[in-house]
């Protein structure tokens, strides 16, 4: 059987979590052996590439908002909790490599795989420039595939173009998650650049309840689930509109100091499988998240996408989420302060949504299998 090893972002976030674990659950079922690169960056090199990185300041801001949670908010027992369920999930759901702590380690993979595969997520986002995520260690008779990793931005500057060009057109076959990637992309190239759908589309609805042991009797209440990654303090006005709307309780999974101090009922100690559970669970979701976003659409749950960022900020993430949500025919649920965002996704709307994304599903399903075909090997 062939081996195969992807690359991408699997640990800390789980959207990250979720996308890595569909990818290769879709590659082993086209009859690949896969496993993750377990790249786990040593402290010396994690001070390199924050010294280098142009996000080092979101990244030292993200760090003191963790110690300030852990200190402030979280007990000895809880951390432990939610780190144990973390790594329980990476024991049990994921196949990974030996730990690599340094991307000089990498051309050794060489010796036991002949298909690389560059995940998605956005490891190609310019802000978090790593040569690895290009695949730079696979010998040149290696497969090199990028399967839908996102640029993060609508804007590359010269610089950036330059610096990935040539490792970009070392690739078999190029995917990418947006329409504004593709373009951006495109451009640097001499192959066509196909947009494919996140991984997490790669599974259906029932293969998530299954592979999750997903079960709504879990749940003895509605409640909104809000599941914020920005902190902006108009959020808090929307919970308030949706819970007046809809009277049912308000849980937060808070990913910073802000999410705890909007005064509603917090959880904790979430592992992978139980955000997962708890975005099932729901009778509505708020976020301003691409991937709760996704899981709302796939479990056909009602929801709300607030903006992290200003559509005129230069570092707006928002590109991906409208791009998600045209796919998805779900434009209007973009929080707009109209009656709209807060109404509950009709029936006959879902019929429509999931006929879209199993299109979607086949058609990136199609081009991967494609694209690992041995023909040329």
């Amino acid at each position: 059987m062939i081996e195969t090893a992807t690359l991408t972002w699997f640990s800390g976030n789980y959207g990250s979590i979720m996308q890595a674990f569909a990818l290769q659950r879709t590659i082993i079922g086209l009859g690949y052996n896969n496993h993750i690169i377990n790249y786990v960056p040593d402290k010396w090199e994690k001070l390199l590439f924050f010294c280098k990185s142009s996000a080092r300041f979101v990244t030292l801001k993200a760090k003191i908002e963790n110690k300030k949670i852990e200190s402030s908010f979280m007990t000895r027992k809880e951390i432990e909790l939610k780190n144990s369920r973390f790594h329980e999930f990476y024991e049990s759901s994921l196949f990974l490599t030996e730990a690599i702590t340094s991307q000089k380690q990498m051309p050794k993979l060489n010796q036991q795989y002949n298909i690389f595969i560059c995940g998605s997520d956005q490891i190609w986002n310019p802000n978090y420039f790593k040569k690895c995520n290009f695949l730079d260690f696979a010998a040149d008779s290696s497969r090199k595939i990028a399967y839908a990793p996102s640029v993060g931005t609508t804007q590359l500057s010269k610089k950036e173009k330059d610096r990935i060009k040539d490792y970009l057109n070392r690739f078999y076959r190029i995917s990418v998650r947006e329409e504004s990637s593709k373009g951006l992309i495109g451009n640097l190239v001499d192959k066509p650049v196909q947009v494919v759908c996140d991984p997490v589309f790669l599974l259906s609805m029932d293969q998530w309840i299954q592979n999750m042991q997903l079960q709504l009797k879990n749940y003895d209440e509605k409640y909104i689930l809000c599941y914020f990654l920005g902190d902006n303090p108009e959020y808090k006005k929307a919970i308030v509109r949706i819970q007046e709307a809809l009277k049912v309780n308000v849980k937060i999974i808070p990913t910073n100091t802000f999410g705890y101090n909007l005064g509603f009922e917090t959880l904790k100690a979430v592992g992978p499988k139980e955000w997962i559970s708890l975005l099932y669970g729901a009778e509505f979701v708020l976020t301003d998240s691409f991937h709760a976003t996704a899981f709302s659409i796939i479990f056909n749950k009602s929801f709300s996408v607030l903006k992290r960022f200003e559509d005129t900020n230069v570092k707006s993430q928002n590109s991906r989420i409208y791009n998600l949500l045209k796919m998805a025919g779900l434009d209007e649920r973009i929080w707009q302060d109209k009656d709209i965002s807060l109404s509950y996704i009709e029936n006959d709307t879902w019929k429509m949504v999931n006929k879209r994304m199993q299109k979607q599903r086949e058609t990136s399903i199609s081009w991967l299998k494609e694209a690992l075909e041995n023909e040329c090997l």
